[in-house]
């Protein structure tokens, strides 16, 4: 005995009488405490490391705990089993924090499966067709240099240089080999609006980088526009906004999901993003790798034609 709480003696763990006990004690025992006895401990345990005092009882304090029913075993097991499975994660039967291994597997395959499906919906709408365009870079301003528009089935409803009106820079020209001479004489996009209308008139579109060719196309339609009609709306934060017939243009189109992302999807190469929560949804843990555009070509022609044998092979290939 080393002090007193409460006007009890406190003893320190393996110091206490052999007759008193804690109430796990009493319950590993088979005992448990009369009704009225909880509140009359006999002394205190003082227990390390939480510093905290457990009460301590006599056996008289105690009468023998009665065998349980069968029917109170079979409530006891189903209630067990409900607190399991409210918690229990549906891909392991386990309960862990975070996600498992099956969960990841499990999400690839429904990717991967999810972007077979959508690749055999594209392919199914014989209306559909496949954009790409060549640019003079990658930068927000890059012009257009090669347009091209195939059908699903592999017809050509557009294909044609574009003169940019500015000169192509080298290191674009290493990529797509499209040289200042080549689209000297070519017609501009003003010249090939029309007929690119024409082409994706009542048609949904697949590009491979939809968001990339968008923002392509965006800018060329807002030179278009930009010398033909006055642009009416007040500046946004000081720069003013894509041309409003611009925005109309692309609006009036029906644009597909992004092949690049189904893709990516289909090939399931994830990258893990080691700065999330491990709390977070396993989604929001990394992405999808993307991946280059088997057979490209860098021509607007090739690279549709490549984009439709992509679709193809997904389509073909459901399963892992």
């Amino acid at each position: 005995m080393t002090a007193t709480y409460q006007d009890l003696p406190v003893y320190s763990t393996g110091c206490a009488p052999i007759g008193l006990m804690t109430r796990a004690q009493l319950r590993d025992g088979g005992r448990r405490l009369r009704p009225g006895q909880k509140a009359r401990p006999q002394a205190w345990l003082y227990c390390m490391p939480r510093h905290h005092h457990a009460p301590l009882y006599t056996l008289e304090q105690t009468t023998p705990q009665p065998e349980p029913t069968a029917a109170q075993l079979s409530a006891l097991a189903a209630g067990r089993a409900a607190w399991w499975k409210q918690r229990a994660c549906p891909h392991c039967d386990s309960i862990h924090k975070g996600w498992c291994e099956q969960e990841f597997m499990s999400m690839l395959r429904e990717d991967h499966e999810a972007a077979a499906g959508w690749a055999r919906k594209v392919l199914g709408d014989p209306a559909l067709v496949v954009l790409d365009t060549e640019t003079t870079g990658l930068h927000d301003g890059a012009r257009i240099v090669e347009i091209a528009v195939f059908g699903i089935d592999g017809s050509v409803l557009l294909d044609s240089l574009v003169n940019p009106g500015v000169p192509i820079p080298a290191e674009a020209t290493r990529i797509h080999s499209i040289t200042d001479d080549m689209v000297k004489d070519a017609p501009s996009f003003s010249d090939l609006l029309v007929p690119l209308t024409e082409a994706l008139h009542n048609r949904k579109v697949v590009i491979f980088n939809r968001d990339f060719d968008k923002r392509r196309l965006a800018v060329e339609l807002h030179h278009h526009y930009r010398t033909r009609y006055v642009n009416l709306e007040k500046p946004r934060h000081g720069r003013r906004r894509i041309h409003p017939a611009a925005r109309a243009w692309l609006a009036a189109q029906s644009w597909e999901d992004c092949a690049m992302g189904a893709y990516a999807e289909w090939c399931g190469d994830w990258t893990w993003d080691y700065e999330a929560r491990d709390d977070e949804p396993l989604y929001r843990q990394g992405d999808y790798k993307w991946q280059p555009l088997p057979g490209a070509g860098h021509r607007a022609a090739d690279d549709c034609l490549a984009v439709i044998d992509v679709l193809r092979k997904m389509a073909a290939d459901a399963s892992r």
